[in-house]
């Protein structure tokens, strides 16, 4: 293990320069990610496995709309409903 340490100590002390701020800002995120445990890591394997289709934005958007509008569509009838009893 000290030997690899040396070995990333050697590689930053060899990076020029201009490159240093990246090196910081990649060893700085990478320090913070975020650890996934075995069960969200096998969920995530399934998820990935069982894709579906894709569905292009103007779709999702047109499904959006279409599912406002009927939400709203309910909440009219539902509105008449209870005024009138």
């Amino acid at each position: 293990m000290p030997s690899e340490r040396n070995h990333l100590h050697a590689l930053v002390d060899a990076l020029p320069e201009a490159e240093v701020q990246v090196a910081i800002s990649f060893l700085s995120e990478l320090g913070e990610e975020e650890i996934v445990d075995a069960e969200t890591a096998a969920k995530l394997d399934l998820a990935r496995a069982e894709r579906g289709d894709d569905v292009p934005l103007e779709e999702v958007r047109r499904r959006i709309a279409s599912s406002r509008h009927g939400s709203m569509r309910r909440q009219s009838v539902t509105l008449q409903l209870a005024t009138v009893t």
